[in-house]
């Protein structure tokens, strides 16, 4: 006998239904979990190649960080340029013109290794200046040698043609023997202490309203002193004109990483990322029902404990530079500058920098240090031009050896993105 199938009606079993349920729950879970873990991987691939040229990034690749893309060029640009002027017989090449706008001053003396990057650092400096621009700047290199012979440089036409002053000591008696004191103990930070000041008190008495001390190992982007004089425009019309000490021409972003100093804050974006998704899933939950399957109390602790964590530790990775990139113009940076390879002062704030130079002549700190001891205490506002208007090129230090390994690290790697 044939048996027809019958419709049983009725309610299902209670322990089937939540079987049933509890299945759902779970392919839904493991959905959540396949979906999330597919775009943390694609982003971790984006990531590890978009931040490879981030110091701060855990993918941080230095064969491309420190690549030359730009400062390569911009050193070939301005070596033509001091060739030309060391071999160019005819016609004029412009110096300063009246007073001047800006003092730029250049303290160089010869490097123990025998590599010597002033050339382009003065090259770089004026090569594409326009005629007006060049006669509104006051160049002066200071060979800081008590004999100046010893610098390769300093028989060398170009400089002669190029300088509107060559600045060389002109101390006697004590003052003359403490200098060579210096040089012959290697005492580069007391030396360096007071070759600043001095080349700080020669700018300012040219007259200039802004004074730039700029590193003999460095390059300056092309189109540097219009950017820079708009910037110092924008800041002598600031409210707070009278509270700000420099404008600085070059920073490192190896130092504008996680700091410690700030991990409490970041915690803090953590725990609020965390409290608005939860919020989020559990008033959704709330306001519409249906979704009640798809988020259940697995689905949101799966969401909240291990999905939202793996993309925070991500976002990490990934590096501040990366995630929180500065954007182009002027920006406070009262914290995490480096470092002293050029700096733009209003005329005013001058004298008192000279005096601290004059009273730290004996201190076992450098240049930047003392710099930003004295902002600090005086409560005083530091700004940046981004991007960088210098790249340091100088991977052999000043100081003689031991010091190799920070000055190549000394590196600005937004400059390299300058467009060619």
């Amino acid at each position: 006998m044939r048996l027809k199938p019958r419709l049983l009606l009725g309610s299902l079993d209670q322990s089937r239904t939540k079987n049933l349920w509890s299945e759902l729950a779970k392919s839904s879970t493991t959905t959540l979990l396949s979906i999330a873990g597919l775009v943390w991987f694609l982003s971790y691939l984006y990531l590890r190649l978009a931040s490879s040229r981030d110091p701060t990034s855990y993918f941080f690749d230095e064969g491309s960080g420190y690549e030359r893309r730009y400062s390569l060029r911009r050193e070939r640009e301005a070596l033509d340029f001091v060739r030309s002027a060391n071999t160019t017989q005819d016609g004029p090449i412009y110096k300063s013109k009246g007073k001047p706008s800006m003092c730029v001053g250049v303290a160089t003396i010869a490097r123990p290794s025998g590599h010597q990057y002033v050339r382009g650092t003065i090259g770089s400096l004026l090569d594409g200046l326009s005629t007006e621009d060049r006669q509104s700047i006051y160049l002066m290199p200071f060979i800081a040698h008590t004999k100046p012979s010893e610098h390769p440089i300093y028989n060398e036409p170009w400089l002669a043609a190029l300088s509107d002053r060559i600045l060389e000591y002109d101390p006697s008696g004590e003052e003359l023997v403490r200098l060579q004191q210096f040089e012959q103990g290697h005492h580069w930070r007391n030396k360096s202490m007071y070759d600043y000041g001095y080349l700080l008190q020669k700018c300012h008495e040219t007259g200039a309203a802004w004074i730039a001390m700029i590193e003999d190992d460095v390059l300056a982007r092309d189109g540097w002193y219009t950017r820079s004089r708009q910037a110092l425009q924008d800041l002598a019309k600031s409210s707070t004109s009278d509270r700000w000490v420099y404008l600085r021409m070059f920073y490192t972003e190896g130092l504008l990483g996680w700091n410690s100093e700030e991990w409490f804050r970041y915690f803090g974006w953590s725990f609020m990322a965390f409290i608005l998704l939860f919020g989020i899933l559990l008033g959704g939950r709330v306001k519409y029902p249906r979704l009640q399957r798809q988020v259940s109390n697995l689905n949101v602790a799966v969401a909240c404990a291990i999905i939202l964590p793996s993309f925070i530790v991500l976002y990490f990775m990934a590096g501040r530079v990366t995630m929180q990139p500065f954007s182009s113009g002027i920006h406070r940076m009262d914290r995490f500058g480096c470092c002293s390879q050029g700096f733009i002062f209003p005329r005013a704030i001058v004298p008192q920098l000279i005096e601290r130079t004059k009273k730290a002549m004996n201190e076992d700190y450098y240049v930047d240090m003392l710099l930003e001891r004295w902002v600090d205490a005086e409560a005083l506002e530091r700004y940046v031009l981004i991007p960088s208007l210098l790249q340091h090129v100088g991977d052999k230090s000043s100081k003689g050896w031991g010091y190799d390994a920070n000055a190549v690290t000394t590196w600005n790697f937004g400059f390299e993105d300058h467009p060619p």
